[in-house]
């Protein structure tokens, strides 16, 4: 019998798609799996294709790990919840366009949406101006409508959740069955006060998550801070958010919206309302000829200079079917278990850092801005062979301030070997009252190659040891503890300080940069 030829189509996608690796699947549902979003404590997030489709052939597929998804009655909840999301308008809310719950593991997908995720942009940029703020609230009032009216609440409402695209905002991802307890911990600055002991998402919460993340939008801080989840839990139930900055004409509705007491916040609608009121009391309507809603005429005005970058042209060869697959039939609700099979999952550490990214974050790129400079950048830089680092750890220091593109990378660094007897002489020298800083500590290690680069995966494992929480407790001999995730790790590299860091590249062969997907800080830990 002679072998059928392959197929092969043209996909436009993502000029940063990770590779997909040896324990990804090949196949979810009707689709072919060409790379990876990114994953976290709720699932793993895939780029696939669908070559029946007659539109876009790109879509994000996101399979779920909860252990709490084993239970059928959990599955059931879960089918409910997607049906009700996947009716969802979509103009700024992204719905699911299939699933199956019954596949083992439970999966959906969605449409593969472009953009550059809030937290990011705020990193990069700082607070949001007046106009580009108005039009942010309105569009995420409008999503969060969108939702509300059939039913159903968002419940993970955070900056990571918030696409900036050319034409707007798009809302991503909602609070599934299993994810309560990963969502306290990793998402813990934009919950609100009910949330945090244990209610269900609802509309209100969703009202105080759109104030957290306009307060965020409007100051470039986080409203209440930085710290450990049960820190922020307590700090969101009790303490004033910090708005100093936010503009006049939105501050008092931030403010309701973020009141302890649900009953005491405003509506969806209210939200709406009150942005677009905001918004036409300082803006002349006569040159407005945009025809639409309030908030597409307000998107026109205001939603300028986010540019998103363009995908790329790559073709895919398409399996013919031979390989394993998730169960299901990709129909939305769909019960297929016909050649179902337990997949390995890839999930982080938690992360614990307000601005964690959970589940892949977004199902878009991390673009460069100003017209997509950063994207050009980084392709024209001289990328090693995948053969210039020999094994699959190394030792290597990162300087943030020598990175030539630190949003979108590649990101560089080189690799050291420590001093004899350096880390005695850190713990010496704070023993006697001197500092151990990240430059001193830098200064005890030495080259031991030539600087190279690579690219950080947004869902890598990073152990933190001084960088994110500058502390004594999480640090063992000399090695980071606290857990945050790569896209913190790769938002710290455009701003901090140097890191001595071993780093884990993924077990994949090819051109260009290898990838990290693991980095433990080393620092020497304070004397008791």
């Amino acid at each position: 019998m002679s072998r059928r030829p392959h197929r092969e189509i043209s996909v436009l996608v993502p000029p940063n798609l990770i590779p997909a690796t040896s324990d990804d699947p090949r196949h979810v549902g009707p689709y072919q799996v060409i790379g990876r979003i990114g994953s976290g404590g709720t699932g793993t997030a895939y780029a696939a294709v669908n070559p029946t489709t007659q539109g876009d052939p790109l879509v994000a597929v996101k399979v779920l790990s909860s252990p709490l998804l084993e239970d059928p009655a959990a599955r059931a909840v879960l089918n409910r919840r997607l049906t009700a999301l996947g009716a969802v308008d979509g103009r700024i809310y992204v719905p699911p366009v299939a699933f199956d719950t019954a596949s083992a593991p439970p999966w959906l997908a969605m449409e593969y949406v472009s953009g550059v995720p809030l937290a990011q942009f705020a990193r990069r940029h700082g607070a949001l101006g007046s106009g580009r703020l108005i039009a942010l609230a309105a569009g995420l009032a409008e999503g969060l409508s969108a939702l509300h009216v059939k039913s159903v609440a968002h419940g993970d409402l955070k900056p990571a959740n918030v696409l900036l695209g050319g034409a707007g905002p798009r809302i991503l991802d909602c609070a599934l069955p299993g994810d309560d307890e990963h969502l306290r911990r990793s998402a813990a600055a934009w919950l609100s006060p009910e949330r945090h002991t244990g209610e269900p998402p609802t509309p209100a919460a969703d009202v105080f998550a759109w104030g957290a993340v306009m307060a965020f939008a409007s100051t470039g801080r986080l409203p209440f801070g930085m710290g450990e989840p049960h820190v922020l839990a307590r700090r969101v139930s009790q303490a004033d958010p910090d708005l100093v900055g936010a503009p006049e004409e939105l501050l008092p509705l931030i403010r309701r919206a973020l009141a302890k007491d649900p009953d005491d916040r405003p509506t969806v609608r209210e939200l709406l309302g009150s942005a677009i009121a905001a918004w036409e009391a300082n803006t002349s309507t006569t040159a407005d000829a945009v025809k639409g809603t309030a908030v597409t005429r307000v998107l026109s005005r205001e939603w300028k200079g986010v540019a998103e970058q363009s995908r790329l042209p790559k073709v895919i060869r398409l399996d013919n079917g031979t390989r394993p697959r998730t169960g299901g039939t990709g129909a939305a609700g769909a019960k297929g278990g016909a050649g179902r099979s337990r997949l390995p999952l890839l999930a982080a550490g938690g992360g614990v850092l307000a601005l964690a990214l959970v589940g892949g974050a977004a199902w878009g790129v991390l673009t460069a801005l100003d017209g997509g400079s950063g994207g050009d950048e980084a392709a024209a830089s001289p990328s090693p062979s995948a053969d210039t680092v020999d094994d699959s750890t190394a030792v290597v220091r990162f300087v943030p301030a020598e990175q030539q593109n630190p949003i979108d990378g590649p990101w560089e660094f080189t690799p050291v070997e420590q001093a004899e007897n350096a880390e005695a002489a850190a713990d010496g020298g704070a023993a006697a009252g001197g500092t151990v800083t990240p430059d001193t500590w830098s200064a005890q290690w030495s080259e031991a190659g030539d600087p190279q680069q690579a690219v950080i995966a947004p869902d890598a494992e990073v152990l933190c040891a001084q960088f994110c929480v500058p502390g004594p407790g999480h640090i063992e001999e000399g090695r980071g503890t606290y857990p945050v995730r790569g896209q913190d790790f790769i938002d710290y590299l455009s701003w901090g300080n140097v890191v001595i860091a071993e780093v884990e590249f993924a077990d994949t062969a090819g051109e260009g940069p290898r990838e990290i997907v693991g980095v433990t800080e080393l620092f020497p830990a304070p004397p008791q």
